[in-house]
């Protein structure tokens, strides 16, 4: 299927709606070819084939939902998450977190990216902040994150290799954006997904695997 609805789910708290697993094919090209298999939003895989040498985005095979509240108004909001990146040589993808704001004004998109295959390279050559540390409450393990703006999208990317699984404390991350005159005071938070770009599989089935995922919001 190209989109699984799912009803109320715990591992994800304080949505405005409840959570999907959607294939997001947005980027076709031909030869591309993928296939969703989801038992709930925290455990589901693609399998996909994408053509060798392939650089831009043809897919982001997630988990979505929308929160549609002001920032200023969360306390917390912490996730977890467990993912598996084929490793090939072939393999262009990356493990990312994709958040949406809305009447933003400035940057619309927020991109939090945790997991890169061999083939990936970083978004940005030209960074905003390296080595923001995040984590240290809320038992979220302290981390370095590097960050890059181009265009109405800033990436935060992990700064010392691979992070696979882990717990982020995303409101710390938007807030910095916010103090740090990226995100406009008054912001309001609009769509929050997790899952994985896929550029190439280097012309062979590659599965793609969220086994855990989790958000908690206050």
């Amino acid at each position: 299927m190209g989109h699984c609805p799912f009803g109320p789910y715990r591992g994800i708290t304080r949505a405005s709606t409840d959570p999907y697993v959607d294939q997001n094919v947005w980027g076709p090209i031909p030869g591309w070819r993928q296939t969703l298999h989801a038992t709930d939003p925290g455990q589901w895989y693609v399998t996909a084939n994408m053509p060798a040498g392939n650089t831009g985005v043809v897919s982001f095979p997630n988990t979505g939902f929308y929160y549609n509240k002001a920032l200023s108004g969360f306390s917390s909001i912490v996730s977890s998450f467990s993912d598996s990146i084929p490793a090939r040589a072939g393999t262009n993808a990356e493990a990312s977190y994709d958040i949406w704001f809305n009447n933003t004004g400035t940057i619309d998109e927020v991109m939090i990216q945790n997991d890169y295959s061999p083939g990936r390279a970083p978004s940005c050559g030209t960074w905003t902040a390296k080595n923001v540390q995040f984590g240290g409450s809320n038992g979220v393990p302290v981390h370095p994150w590097d960050l890059c703006v181009g265009g109405s999208t800033a990436y935060w990317e992990t700064a010392n290799g691979n992070m696979p699984s882990g717990t982020v404390n995303v409101l710390a991350m938007l807030n910095w954006l916010v103090r740090h005159g990226q995100l406009p005071a008054g912001v309001q938070l609009g769509g929050f997904s997790y899952g994985f770009e896929i550029s190439s599989t280097g012309g062979v089935d590659e599965d793609f695997q969220v086994s855990s995922f989790s958000v908690y919001a206050s």
